[in-house]
């Protein structure tokens, strides 16, 4: 009887998977509202807002966008395989503005989980959470009913001394290994959705100054941000990303834990790392 079980178990699986399998995917317009096009040396790099998670950092963004504020300045603290620091030191004067009138930015390390969110679970139990799972597109950590976005490589959050509350104009890249111990404490409110290889350009600064590129001309400039609204059509990228409370993402994030492909000999334990399950992105078919 048992074994009977456990087949009619494994049928309902097997039907339940191809169903799944045959679901359409589901792909979302990124509205040109919520992307910021980084034009650097190398070419272009775009961020999606987080404007749900973390709007009073993305108000702050756009108007430091609006402002020209970033037109010129550079990524003076570049660390392989962690980070892209870009803005204005502190002993820098700005190459065309005058107002540095910009006040700390209170902290939206995380908030209260929503339960209208459309929400896909991940990873339960996570080694940094209770649990980890993609809410909109982001990938989230929740615990205790609260809700984070995760350092996870291409986030960017906004840079800070000590005091939660500190972060200005600067921002930080995430790039390479995910620095999970970041988690709640920056205040992450964008990532990047397109140009991401470009980021490999970027001139690294030397290990002894932890990173710090002491010469301006020695580091890679960003020559001018815009929001996509701001911009012509002819110049908006038509970018659209899988929606990660769909069928067909579930199903991608099943295959992926179970290692389905016969070139796994090591089918692993199950477990999934949220930060290297990428949300696809693509340009728009005509």
């Amino acid at each position: 009887m048992n074994v009977i079980k456990r087949l009619v178990g494994s049928m309902v699986l097997v039907c339940a998977v191809a169903q799944v399998q045959a679901a359409e995917e589901v792909w979302l317009d990124m509205p040109q509202s919520e992307l910021v096009y980084l034009q650097l040396e190398q070419g272009t790099v775009v961020f999606k807002l987080a404007d749900q998670f973390a709007p009073r950092h993305t108000e702050r963004f756009r108007q430091l966008v609006r402002a020209g504020f970033y037109q010129g300045l550079t990524f003076y603290r570049v660390i392989d395989q962690f980070v892209l620091q870009a803005g204005l030191p502190e002993d820098e004067k700005h190459p065309t503005l005058t107002n540095q009138n910009w006040p700390g930015v209170e902290a939206e390390f995380s908030w209260p989980v929503r339960a209208a969110d459309r929400y896909t679970l991940v990873q339960k139990p996570e080694i940094f959470a209770a649990e980890t799972g993609f809410n909109q597109g982001f990938a989230v950590g929740r615990d205790n009913g609260q809700e984070w976005l995760l350092s996870c490589p291409l986030t960017i959050n906004m840079a800070r001394d000590n005091d939660a509350n500190s972060g200005t104009t600067d921002f930080a890249l995430m790039r390479g290994q995910a620095p999970r111990h970041l988690d709640r404490n920056m205040s992450v409110f964008a990532k990047v959705v397109w140009g991401a290889e470009l980021l490999n350009l970027v001139k690294f600064g030397p290990s002894e100054t932890g990173g710090i590129i002491t010469d301006p001309k020695s580091r890679s400039r960003i020559l001018k941000a815009s929001l996509g609204s701001d911009l012509a059509k002819s110049a908006q990228l038509p970018l659209q990303w899988q929606d990660t409370s769909s069928p067909a993402f579930a199903e991608a994030l099943t295959q992926r834990r179970l290692r389905g492909n016969e070139f796994f000999k090591h089918k692993g334990n199950g477990a999934l790392d949220i930060c290297y399950s990428q949300v696809p992105v693509r340009l728009k078919p005509l």
